[in-house]
């Protein structure tokens, strides 16, 4: 069974979020699904291992009921976790750290997913980096991962101040000003890119390189976006729980990438997203689902809270409190 919630209170950021949140000095953890989970809804691919716990019963095999409420508007996922109206939600990293460094104690739990965003273009002249100079642009400026994105545009001299041309658009808006022709090139993220590249569009250069160039890290270092957080009092009470979440969601991911062809099939019932574009993600390996403790990737999601923080998207980056540590086996 899932919730998915109308949109409202668009654009409202995190900081704007914590504002209102920190007026609560507990939250009350107040549990409208069984579960308490919270989670983004279709097209994002954070929702894509969702169907496959609930159509191979991952959660009754491990003792959960995961009524998973589902948001098409992220500012309001965050706002209820903030609120207490959740106990731990599946999203971008860099938004739990965000909590953290801004007094609220919660922690992260588990890697789900890397980057998969990436510039893109139809356009015969726009193969690589260079050519973007003097282009027109489509991005969602107020993503965390436009942040990220700044990386990329630095490490090939691309300024939006002096020599590119950015216009900020919201994601299907981005997509649609492609496709339509009025922009040179855009800034995507799955499933929207690889529905994107079976399109006749390419990418522009490799975005995940540039930002491990920026940061310092290594060369086959991961790139994480998407994991899963949780309420320090949720999490103290219930550590059962939060083992069982963690083995779910591994057999989620390990279904997800030894099962391909069913694996496509009940994600494209579920998100409407063509099989066409999921079988284009696969074979370019855009969407990767590693679902691993996040203590033990602590020196690689440290190098991106720095690359956050440089770039504005955090106030500060997060101690090693941040990171749950998991019992010794």
């Amino acid at each position: 069974m899932m919730t998915i919630f109308g949109p409202r209170a668009r654009g409202a950021t995190i900081a704007g979020l914590l504002a209102g949140a920190m007026a609560l000095a507990t939250p009350a953890l107040a549990q409208e699904t069984v579960s308490g989970a919270g989670g983004l809804a279709p097209p994002s691919n954070g929702s894509f291992l969702v169907p496959i716990i609930q159509k191979r019963g991952l959660d009754k095999k491990y003792g959960l009921d995961f009524d998973i409420k589902l948001y098409p508007n992220p500012g309001i996922l965050y706002s209820d976790f903030a609120a207490g109206r959740t106990t731990h939600i599946f999203g971008a990293l860099f938004s739990g750290a965000n909590f953290y460094t801004r007094g609220m104690p919660v922690q992260l739990l588990f890697t789900i997913s890397t980057a998969n965003h990436a510039f893109v273009s139809n356009k015969a002249d726009i193969t690589k980096p260079a050519d973007l100079k003097g282009k027109t642009v489509a991005a969602t400026t107020s993503s965390g991962f436009y942040g990220m994105a700044s990386f990329f545009l630095k490490q090939n001299d691309l300024d939006p101040r002096k020599n590119i041309n950015i216009v900020d658009a919201a994601p299907a808006a981005v997509q649609t000003m492609l496709l339509a022709d009025r922009a040179d090139a855009g800034l995507l993220f799955d499933p929207a890119l690889s529905a994107t590249l079976i399109k006749g569009f390419h990418l522009v250069g490799d975005m995940n390189a540039s930002i491990r160039d920026a940061l310092g890290m290594k060369s086959d270092a991961p790139v994480w976006y998407l994991g899963a957080f949780g309420h320090k009092a949720w999490i103290d009470a219930n550590p059962d729980k939060v083992a069982a979440t963690l083995k779910m969601w591994q057999e989620a991911a390990d279904f997800y990438n030894n099962n391909p062809e069913e694996a496509d099939k009940i994600i494209s019932e579920f998100a409407k997203v063509p099989v066409e574009a999921l079988q284009e993600s696969r074979k370019r390996k855009i969407t990767t689902f590693v679902v691993v403790p996040a203590i033990e990737q602590k020196d690689n999601l440290d190098a991106l809270f720095k690359g956050f923080k440089e770039s504005g998207f955090l106030n500060a980056v997060p101690d090693e409190g941040v990171y749950y540590k998991w019992p010794k086996k």
